[in-house]
Order: C-alpha cells, then sequence, then structure tokens
C-alpha cells in the first residue's frame, strides 16, 4: 500500500514538472517573436526604426513619411527622402533674376501690365521697356513727318511712283500721253525724305532675248532722261532693263503686248 502511494505522488510530480516546462516555453517563444520583429530597413511602424532616427515609410525605414519629418523651410517628403521644392521661394530664399515670389513659389515676373513700372509693359512674363511708338507705347503715334517702324518713330520715307509709261511697238521714245507720269515722279522726286527710284525697262515677247534687254534698257533711259529734264536729282536715279522676261500681262496678242512694252518705277529705299 505505502509503494503505491510513492509511486502516485511521484507522478503527480512528473506531470507538475511537464506542464510548468511547457508554460515556460511557450512564454519563452512569444517573447522571442515580440522581441524581434522585422529585419532592417523593413518595418511595420516608426518603432522599428526609430533606433535609426528614421521613420517607416511603406514597410521601410526611410528618411521621412510625411512632410512634418522633413526640417527647414521648403522642404517636403517624396517616396520616403526629404527634397528641396522646386521654385520654392519666402523671405529668406530668393528666386531667380526675372522672376517673382508668389504664395512661395517663383513665377513670371509680371502677370499684367500694373506689374511693370510706368515705362515698361509686360512682355511674356517680364518687364520690358515700351516702345517709342505703337499699341505698348504711352504715345502710339509718331510726329507729323515721321512713321513707326519696329516700335521707333523714324523719319518718313516717301515713294513715288505713277502708273507705267508705255512705249509704241519697236520704240523707245516718250510719247506726249506718257509725260505727265514723268512729270508727277519728277515733281514728287525733288522733296524730303524720298526714297531712289530703280527706273525698269520692259518689251513683249516679239524678238530676241538679246535684242529686247538692249531695249528695255533703252526705255529705262529714256525715261531717266525725260525725269532730269523735268528737274528730278539725278543721283536718285538708276535704271534696269528685264527685256521680255517679267511681262504684265500674259497672252500672244496686241492686248497683251501694248501693257508688256513699258517702263516702270520701283521705289529703292
Amino acid at each position: 500500500m505505502h509503494v503505491l502511494s510513492t509511486h502516485f505522488y511521484w507522478m503527480s510530480d512528473m506531470s507538475s514538472t511537464r506542464l510548468l516546462v511547457s508554460n515556460f516555453l511557450l512564454a519563452a517563444a512569444a517573447l522571442f517573436f515580440v522581441a524581434c520583429g522585422p529585419t532592417y530597413p523593413k518595418c511595420e511602424s516608426n518603432d522599428h526604426c526609430s533606433d535609426k532616427g528614421e521613420y517607416c515609410y511603406s514597410g521601410k525605414c526611410s528618411q521621412c513619411a510625411t512632410n512634418d519629418h522633413c526640417k527647414g523651410p521648403g522642404m517636403r517628403c517624396t517616396r520616403g527622402l526629404c527634397e528641396q521644392i522646386p521654385g520654392y521661394c519666402d523671405g529668406e530664399t530668393a528666386c531667380p533674376a526675372n522672376q517673382k515670389c508668389r504664395d512661395n513659389r517663383c513665377g513670371p515676373e509680371c502677370m499684367g501690365d500694373n506689374e511693370c513700372s510706368e515705362t515698361q509693359f509686360c512682355d511674356n512674363g517680364s518687364c520690358s521697356d515700351r516702345p517709342e511708338c505703337g499699341d505698348k507705347a504711352l504715345t502710339p503715334a509718331c510726329p507729323d513727318g515721321k512713321e513707326c517702324v519696329g516700335g521707333a518713330c523714324q523719319i518718313k520715307i516717301v515713294e513715288c511712283i505713277a502708273e507705267p509709261v508705255y512705249f509704241d511697238y519697236n520704240r523707245h521714245n516718250i510719247k506726249r500721253s506718257e509725260r505727265e507720269k514723268i512729270e508727277s515722279v519728277a515733281t514728287c522726286l525733288q522733296g524730303d525724305n524720298v526714297a531712289n527710284v530703280v527706273i525698269e525697262g520692259h518689251c513683249d515677247e516679239r524678238g530676241t532675248e538679246e535684242y529686247n534687254m538692249a531695249l528695255g534698257e533703252k526705255r529705262a533711259a529714256a525715261t531717266k532722261k525725260q525725269l532730269v529734264k523735268k528737274g528730278a536729282p539725278e543721283d536718285k536715279l538708276s535704271t534696269m532693263s528685264y527685256g521680255k522676261n517679267r511681262p504684265a500681262a500674259d497672252g500672244s496678242n496686241e492686248s497683251a503686248w501694248r501693257k508688256n512694252r513699258r517702263s516702270e518705277f520701283n521705289p529703292n529705299k
């Protein structure tokens, strides 16, 4: 009886010991898994990165996770890295030349004429000096005797032109009916600020190239001679022959030929 009792107690102690060991192992395992966590740089929370002074971003310890983690003006968090905001500006961070700070962003120097001085206007985002004349000028029109060229007032050049002087077939003498045209050009050329004139001689299609070039030159020379006779300054005149190469009218008939036998006044600024 005593042997059975001793055996019973021995079996009971063994069961208790096994239970304690089992519980200890379970607790140790749980503590092991809790203490280890993900392997750096992997993370599940900022706590896994704190010893590195980093933050958990998309499962990886990074320099930042939000803009608040980036120090200094004009910094932001972009995919876990702190970077300068492009075009950022403030009281201490200035914009490049010809740009202006608006809402902490660098932009065009101007958005309208009201952002430039009175003597300037907004030209594609930059303040530019106003031209002397034209749409953007304070005084668009030029004074009498001048014209606006490229935003500047320049002496107005007068062009002396008239209807063509026509000739009879194979002739280069000036007909009475054509002299009034020449006189009007001669009078014009005696004025101030007058453009030089090139007198061009032309022929109809009949005859050789060589013959018509010579005839065209004779017609231009005859016209020039008459202009000088009527008072036109000779140094403002020059001649050129185009022969039959520049017809005023197409066709092989007298109507077209009559229009092509001519001299023309071409202002040359």
